[in-house]
């Protein structure tokens, strides 16, 4: 997934979700952890000093019980559990055992929950309230203090966080999961979609097919349409290229047999001429049919043909010819290539190609394919007269033809080049040792390139 993927920004944003919303709600269960724990240590401690109240002996000058509290950290030594009686009118203090020698500062008020350090430097939080307990002598006045160690309720609570951090971890795992989950299949649509368009690319397919969600349908049936629209376009360049051409071949055959009566009549030049133009301008417009058959493509498109399945039927059907049954054909073939290239528009590159030697050469053509790197070689070697190495560079010019004694308007090489050009090809010129033109074709390697069978 690259950083514009669609499906990590919606992972990212679930995890972004998630983690705050986990992390919230621990903090939300810490708190009302904390809250219910210390309500209910006030709510013990409330109980505590009401218990105390009712056994505080009022007719002693010195505050005392007339039984002790049943609780034993009240008398242990910093037992955790602590309480203090201060008389009002005479200013004298009991208190527990658990208090040691410390006294607590209790505070004015009616009723006050307070903290404080208390013995062996606990944590202490503490409930004052102001009694007024009746004796025999009338009532007096008290300041009751109950209170217990803070320490195991933080405690409590720091596992209580601990153990409800690894929940939350486990939960939050699993709804990322979930969400990840969620995600792959709520885009394998998409998925889909994309298959479908790389058939399209291929030419395996015409059109986006197969089930789509209703929310992309719209889309899938503006693609198709627009493939449509491609393709009727083409159709009818096609069919006004051809009904062009057709309908010139009727007034160039009637030039031709006015040339042939001219000729007749003694004007051999004029005739010439001519037949010359009619001929150049047939040649003319079979190379415009022959463009307008190729595959337009983009650098996004692809296509899986075999080279040397090219080569064999092509080599097959020239032999048959004419011209190419007083020559000696060889194929020099390697392991099959699969190249980037229609396999319409790769049989017209090596039938151009193949023609060209064909017409050049003396007795033997020579065609071998080979592998280098991400591209495919063919060489189409030829035994004819060969070109000067200055003249060279003209070849594949289209209309150019560097040799007038043999028919033809020199737009063999000009249609292989348009073919490597329109599918990101090219094409070398050089001498053979056997005295004729090597032309080397470069073309790039589909995927899975190499193999052994056949294209089908």
């Amino acid at each position: 997934m690259t950083l514009h993927s669609l499906r990590l920004r919606m992972m990212g944003l679930a995890v972004i979700w998630v983690v705050a919303s986990l992390i919230a709600a621990g903090l939300a269960l810490q708190y009302l952890f904390s809250i219910n724990i210390e309500r209910t240590s006030r709510e013990n401690m409330e109980a505590a000093l009401s218990r105390l109240a009712a056994v505080i002996v009022p007719t002693t000058a010195t505050p005392s019980l007339s039984v002790p509290l049943p609780d034993p950290r009240y008398a242990t030594p910093f037992g955790g559990r602590y309480w203090q009686i201060e008389a009002l009118d005479n200013g004298e203090i009991a208190r527990s055992r658990s208090l040691w020698d410390f006294v607590i500062e209790a505070p004015l008020g009616d009723t006050v929950t307070h903290y404080e350090i208390g013995p062996d430097n606990q944590h202490l939080i503490l409930l004052t309230r102001r009694l007024e307990i009746e004796g025999e002598d009338g009532s007096r006045a008290y300041r009751v203090t109950v209170g217990e160690d803070h320490g195991p309720l933080h405690e409590a609570t720091l596992r209580f966080g601990r153990d409800v951090t690894q929940v939350l971890l486990l939960l939050g795992g699993l709804i990322i999961l979930a969400a990840w989950l969620q995600i792959k299949l709520g885009l394998a649509p998409i998925g889909r979609i994309k298959r479908a368009i790389e058939a399209v690319r291929r030419g395996d397919s015409a059109r986006l097919e197969g089930r789509f969600p209703s929310e992309l349908n719209p889309l899938v049936q503006e693609v198709n349409g627009l493939l449509e629209a491609r393709e009727t376009m083409m159709d009818r360049a096609r069919a006004r290229a051809a009904d062009l051409a057709h309908g010139l071949k009727t007034p160039l055959a009637a030039v031709h047999g006015i040339a042939d009566r001219i000729r007749e009549k003694g004007g051999q030049a004029d005739a010439d001429l001519l037949q010359d133009l009619t001929f150049e301008m047939s040649e003319r417009i079979d190379y415009q049919l022959r463009l307008a058959a190729l595959r337009v493509r983009t650098s996004s498109h692809a296509a899986r043909s075999s080279l040397n399945t090219a080569v064999i039927r092509t080599l097959t059907v020239l032999k048959k010819t004419g011209r190419g049954e007083g020559l000696h054909w060889t194929a020099e073939l390697t392991d099959d290539c699969w190249v980037d290239i229609h396999r319409q528009d790769l049989m017209e590159l090596v039938g151009v190609t193949l023609e060209n030697a064909a017409k050049w050469a003396s007795s033997r053509v020579t065609v071998r394919t080979s592998c280098e790197g991400d591209q495919a070689v063919i060489e189409v070697c030829d035994d004819g007269p060969g070109i000067p190495e200055a003249q060279l560079q003209s070849l594949g010019v289209r209309g150019r033809r560097l040799d007038q004694s043999l028919p033809g308007s020199g737009l063999g090489l000009a249609i292989a080049a348009e073919i490597l050009d329109i599918n990101r090809g090219s094409m070398g010129f050089s001498r053979a040792q056997i005295g004729g033109l090597i032309v080397t074709l470069r073309l790039p390697l589909a995927g899975g390139a190499v193999t052994s069978g056949d294209e089908g």
